[in-house]
């Protein structure tokens, strides 16, 4: 019976990692920042109302919906 050998292989041991920034969603546009706007608003109101909801899962996600798109399709309030 041969004696088992363990080979090393000579491999680099460096890892380099490169960063760049990416620009998530889009770009700023005169007609886009106020539908942005109402919706940063609407989705305020909509975690405080449900913070202390009793509802899990599929039935919090569906009303959570409900509400959202209700409150978005409302004309713009002053």
């Amino acid at each position: 019976m041969l004696p088992l050998l363990l080979l090393e292989a000579s491999m680099p041991s460096e890892l380099k990692i490169v960063l760049r920034e990416t620009q998530t969603g889009r770009e700023a546009t005169p007609w886009l920042d106020p539908q942005r706007d109402k919706f940063i608003r609407v989705a305020k109101e909509c975690k405080e109302t449900f913070k202390d909801s009793r509802l899990k899962g599929e039935a919090k996600i569906r009303a959570m919906n409900a509400f959202m798109s209700q409150r978005l399709r409302e004309p713009e309030r002053p």
